[in-house]
């Protein structure tokens, strides 16, 4: 079974997106790959806009434009890293 986040827009609030479950692994990798980001790279690199998971082997990879995943990956937007740091 594989998770994915996907961001669902209700007709009504388009500016409150509502996030799926995600896999709390793929949640936990994507935190530790944005904190190494934020202690050494965060002066000199822009905000991305979240971070791709390799589900096999819990590397990843920040995402900052286009995004194209491999078969294996899963996106975990910056708004979910974030929220879940301060719960």
């Amino acid at each position: 079974m594989s998770y994915a986040t996907q961001r669902l827009e209700h007709p009504s609030r388009q500016s409150e997106p509502v996030a799926k479950k995600v896999d709390p692994m793929i949640l936990r990798s994507a935190r530790q790959i944005y904190r190494y980001y934020a202690d050494f790279y965060a002066a000199q690199l822009p905000r991305p806009m979240g971070i791709a998971v390799n589900r096999i082997d819990m590397t990843g990879k920040l995402i900052y434009s286009q995004l194209i995943l491999l078969p294996q990956e899963s996106f975990v937007p910056m708004e979910l890293i974030e929220m879940s740091e301060y719960h």
